[in-house]
Parts: C-alpha cells; sequence; structure tokens
C-alpha cells in the first residue's frame, strides 16, 4: 500500500495527523532508525523523517534506504535555515522535486 508515513517528534505529530498523515512519534533519532529500519520491507510509499534525526542516522542505514526506489525516503524539514543557510521553502521545493521528480513553484498567491 502506498502512502505517506512521517517519523516525527510527539510535539510534532499531532499537526502531521490533522494533516492526514499516517505518523509515528518517537522521542529521538535512535528510535526513528529503528523505525524506518522496520518500514523499509514493509512500505512502498513515502517516509518523511524528522531532518535532524535523519542526519544523525548511522551511514550504513542512510546508504540501505537511498540505494533503494521504495519506499522514498526524504528529510523533513525542521522549520528556520539548515547550516548551509537554505531556507525553508527552497528545502521544500527540493523535497518535492525528489518525490516527484520534477520543480514545482508557486508564486506568491498560490497559483502554479
Amino acid at each position: 500500500m502506498e502512502r505517506l508515513i512521517v517519523i516525527t517528534t510527539p510535539e510534532l505529530a499531532d499537526g502531521y495527523r490533522l494533516a492526514g498523515a499516517t505518523t509515528v512519534a518517537v522521542e529521538d533519532a535512535a528510535a526513528a532508525q529503528a523505525k524506518l529500519t522496520l518500514l523499509l520491507d514493509e512500505e512502498e510509499g513515502l517516509v518523511a523523517v524528522h531532518e535532524p534525526w535523519l542526519s544523525a542516522f548511522d551511514p550504513m542505514v542512510r546508504r540501505e534506504f537511498e540505494r533503494r526506489r521504495r519506499p522514498l525516503v526524504v528529510a523533513l524539514p525542521a522549520g528556520g535555515t539548515d547550516s548551509a543557510g537554505e531556507e525553508r521553502g527552497a528545502r521544500l521545493r527540493s523535497l518535492l522535486e525528489h518525490a516527484v521528480g520534477y520543480e514545482i513553484t508557486f508564486d506568491r498567491e498560490g497559483q502554479q
């Protein structure tokens, strides 16, 4: 079954649930890595992981999900700017481009 699963903090989980995403709330990067490892063989859709945790995963685990086509694992932006100074909007556009295969942009009034 293809679906969106969000692995995030307990504080952010309710917001994703309200948006209709299947949400897994975990306390730290180790728990997120353990959950993602289980999902790699069970899921076919998209798994979005809280960005600070994803970057803290064991490199071997990251290589494993990067080599697979399904599920597609993406970083879920945590907000603000990252260490490279990339704006949140640019990271979201990049996430969408990776997920659908092309860049989607919106003007200030929400038009494509």
